[in-house]
């Protein structure tokens, strides 16, 4: 029983070390990069959440998950320090994957600007029209989501 125990703990604490990369010191990092797409709202239209939510979010959610578990103050600590050196893991590679969306959006964009070289004037009007209708299903799925979420029952804590 006590090793399951443990190993629920340490499996508990390890997903909490993936969770809180999102929440690390951000005050010095740039914003997240954009929609791969233009035509894409982030965040419903809204602006993006900013660095400090997002730690307090984070914080609320570990301080929550740590009550339910019934972590001492030094499982806490324990928690915290796994939390980090975690992060400090992950930044590098976080970086690196940025950089490579960036590169790949970038691509993507040259890709379409040989593309729509090739098409005639009336294929490009189509293809204009695909786009809209495209932009169009995608903000209608995005407000049903956003209608969902607000409909979806609220778990008590």
């Amino acid at each position: 029983m006590k090793k399951f125990l443990l190993s629920a703990v340490c499996a508990s604490v390890l997903t909490l070390s993936s969770f809180s990369v999102n929440a690390q010191e951000t005050d010095d990092m740039p914003l997240p990069p954009p929609p791969h797409h233009e035509e894409m709202l982030p965040h419903g239209g809204k602006p993006a959440p900013r660095p400090h939510m997002i730690r307090e979010k984070a914080m609320r959610h570990h301080d929550r998950f740590a009550q339910e578990l019934g972590l001492s103050e030094e499982q806490k600590a324990e928690a915290k320090k796994i939390r980090e050196e975690g992060r400090e893991k992950v930044g590098p590679l976080m970086e690196e994957m940025k950089q490579l969306r960036q590169k790949m959006d970038e691509l993507r964009k040259q890709n379409m600007e040989e593309f729509e070289k090739i098409l005639t004037p009336e294929q490009k009007s189509k293809l204009e029209q695909i786009k809209a209708e495209k932009k169009a299903m995608f903000e209608k799925r995005m407000a049903e989501r956003k209608a969902a979420k607000k409909d979806a029952p609220k778990v008590s804590e």
